[in-house]
């Protein structure tokens, strides 16, 4: 029967895990029959408003506002789906929830947001959570928004001059969404490059030749706007800007090295290549100041080392303070007196105070560790990285155009290989190392305890399967926990070391406690099939499993019946930041068959003896020894079956004391008995049935009729 029992279990776990399998996940098309997202007075909505970017469908919707308020409906495809169900949204460091979710008109979902820094906000979406049915489902909404940036500036009537750098202020409607990268460019005869300040957008331009001069420049952006055609444009109309350039007062001197970083170990200078003029005079030390009159602070030293066969002077400079091209030129002088003026930028080295990692859905954390097989944004503060060039040991640079870079702050993102060998992440930049690093942490998250087995006499059988009380008719040997090391890590789902903790307790028949076991502390690590598993050798790992009776005092095969083993397993809590996932095990050594003797009194017994013709009446009260097996239900603790089965002796009218009775006798007999099943029930009234042999009259005979059974 419990082998049958146990092949139905199976049978029917392997049909609900096959159709598990083959029903497909739910996506947002099969749970809602429509999603509206409403920006200022523009509706869009899922699916007719969606584009494909980056082979994703995503939402496209139109923002005006870098913390624009949207409203969001969700309109089910079936409302019963949602009877036994409910929705959330899952926090995010892009955007604000302002109102709760609500079911409005027993219709459709509604809630608002608000988004935070809009033009900057990567891998932007929404993750619905849908739960219920003891499953969780995470439903993500890519999110495509799109703008209309304009931008311009006016060159005014002032005149350029040759070498010289001047800043115009851009007029836009949306300054955070311009890329302002701050790279010089050229393009002809005119250098330029974009920059921010103070929450201002400027043009900086260089011109390199007399006249007049055109600059065509399209506006590059982080978000993108849509055509008539909905194609997907990141630069603006092209414009069109023009410059009159005028020969320079003092002559202007470029230096080859438009920017020059200030080491604060060097001393002896770095080798630049400057306009040769005959003027300048060979190994002679020029002051470098940033003003033209005389008592400016010092900038730098020039000291004139060769001329070259290019018409340019090697020479070295020595910086001592920094200084910006937009903030002014530089004036090279002969003691006080200027000689000629010249203009590059004199940067800090790169230093990186602040490291921050984000995660998708998740907020900025200043933890420097990084998981194999994650994709993560970094952001690098400090000072001088708009000319650094870091690159991340080992790792896979996976940065858009779209990520923010400029002198106090760059972002990278970066994919950590799942087989990486390296505990620590160097940070270099051009080369050299920064000091600074990362750190690979592995995976500790938990995982379901499908991996934990519990063996008590019938095979090993995974813990989170046993939900039900076991009853084991059987002695307990042992009770054995082992653990599949191969299931907790598997393909890119890694969850790292498991550690457990568990309790024992063992009750005897009556409850009384027996004993209590913990351990306290149990890792399992994940095996060789694992990517990590060179990072998971531990001799603290446990790979043989734990046979309760080699630390139990009181053996499991020494137990009583209806003794109880119950079992505790969870994972520690403290190890996982209060997650985790627990399981209880009840095993019961269970009695089928019990034996007794019995000491009943029959009354009313109707006794039909063999050859005798007739059929006699009730009999008196008469006693019955009786030699008894009760048997148990074996799908219940300790309840009785209502019948009994035994054998003994019957004193017929024993306690019928009238001198002319003359049925009195002794008999043999065996009997059984039908009781009441009622536990409560203080007075009893069971029904014998049977056949014996009476010694005195030498008869064999057959006997039905009730008893008395009274319970304290």
């Amino acid at each position: 029967m419990i082998r049958f029992t146990l092949l139905c279990t199976l049978l029917y776990s392997g049909i609900a895990t096959a159709e598990a399998q083959t029903t497909p996940p739910p996506t947002l098309s099969s749970i809602f029959r429509d999603i509206t997202l409403q920006s200022d007075t523009f509706i869009f909505q899922y699916p007719q408003d969606t584009i494909t970017y980056r082979q994703e469908t995503h939402l496209a919707f139109y923002y005006s506002s870098e913390e624009q308020v949207v409203a969001v409906r969700l309109t089910p495809m079936d409302k019963a789906y949602f009877s036994k169900r409910t929705i959330g949204l899952a926090t995010s460091a892009d955007y604000d929830l302002l109102d709760s979710i609500l079911w409005v008109n027993d219709s459709y979902f509604q809630f608002r947001l608000r988004f935070r820094g809009i033009s900057k906000s990567d891998f932007l979406h929404l993750t619905l959570i849908v739960t219920g049915n003891e499953r969780t489902q995470h439903l993500p909404l890519r999110l495509f928004p799109y703008t209309r940036t304009t931008a311009l500036f006016y060159t005014g009537n002032d005149d350029l001059y040759i070498g010289e750098e001047k800043s115009f202020e851009l007029i836009t409607n949306n300054l955070y969404n311009l890329k302002l990268d701050g790279v010089w460019y050229k393009q002809g005869n005119i250098e330029y490059r974009l920059t921010e300040k103070d929450g201002t957008g400027y043009i900086s331009i260089i011109p390199n030749v007399t006249g007049t001069q055109r600059l065509r420049l399209a506006f590059a952006t982080h978000k993108p706007y849509l055509n008539d055609a909905r194609q997907i444009r990141y630069t603006l109309e092209e414009q069109e800007f023009t410059f009159i350039v005028r020969e320079s007062r003092l002559r202007f001197l470029r230096m080859e090295q438009r920017e020059i970083i200030r080491e604060q170990d060097n001393r002896e200078g770095v080798e630049i290549q400057i306009d040769n003029d005959r003027h300048l005079q060979i190994h002679k030390t020029y002051r470098i100041e940033d003003r033209e009159e005389r008592g400016g602070p010092l900038v730098a030293e020039l000291y004139t080392v060769r001329r070259l066969s290019n018409d340019r002077m090697l020479c070295l400079i020595r910086p001592y303070l920094y200084h910006r091209i937009s903030d002014g030129y530089l004036f090279i002088k002969d003691s006080d007196d200027p000689k000629f003026i010249t203009n590059i930028n004199i940067l800090p080295e790169a230093r990186i105070s602040k490291i921050s990692i984000l995660r998708e859905g998740q907020k900025w954390t200043t933890e420097r560790s990084v998981l194999p097989g994650e994709i993560v944004e970094i952001r690098l503060e400090g000072e001088g990285l708009s000319q650094a060039r870091f690159y991340f040991e080992d790792l896979e640079d996976v940065s858009s155009d779209t990520i923010t870079r400029n002198d106090k702050v760059a972002n990278y993102v970066v994919k950590i290989p799942l087989t990486i060998r390296k505990s620590v992440i160097e940070i270099y930049n051009q080369g050299k190392r920064t000091g600074v690093s990362l750190t690979v942490r592995e995976y500790e998250r938990p995982r379901p305890l499908d991996f934990v087995y519990i063996d008590y006499g019938e095979g090993p059988k995974a813990a989170n399967t046993l939900n039900q009380l076991v009853l084991y008719p059987h002695t307990i040997r042992d009770v054995v926990l082992s653990f599949d090391a191969a299931k907790i890590d598997r393909g890119e789902q890694l969850y790292g070391r498991q550690i457990l903790e568990i309790d024992v307790r063992i009750t005897g028949s009556r409850n009384e406690l027996v004993e209590l076991l913990t351990i306290n502390t149990v890792e399992i690590c994940p095996d060789d099939t694992s990517p990590r598993a060179a990072f998971y050798r531990s001799p603290s790992c446990n790979r043989q499993g734990i046979p309760l009776n080699s630390r139990l005092s009181r053996k499991t095969h020494s137990l009583d019946d209806w003794s109880k083993i119950e079992i505790i397993i969870r994972h520690k809590r403290e190890r996982y930041g209060g997650e985790g996932y627990s399981q209880r095990i009840e095993i019961v050594r269970q009695k089928l068959v019990t034996f007794d003797i019995d000491v009943s009194f029959p009354a009313g017994l109707v006794i039909k003896k063999l050859g005798v013709d007739g059929f006699p009446g009730l009999g008196g009260i008469s006693l019955a020894m009786l030699a008894q097996f009760s048997f148990y239900d074996k799908e219940q603790v300790r309840r009785f079956k209502p019948f009994k089965l035994g054998a003994g002796f019957l004193a017929q009218n024993a306690f019928n004391f009238n001198p002319d009775v003359r049925d009195r006798d002794l008999g043999l007999v065996v009997l059984g008995s039908l009781y009441p099943i009622r536990k409560e029930a203080k007075l009893n009234f069971p029904l014998y049935g049977g056949a014996g042999y009476f010694l005195n009259q030498s008869k064999f005979f057959f006997l039905i009729g009730p008893g008395i059974r009274v319970n304290f």
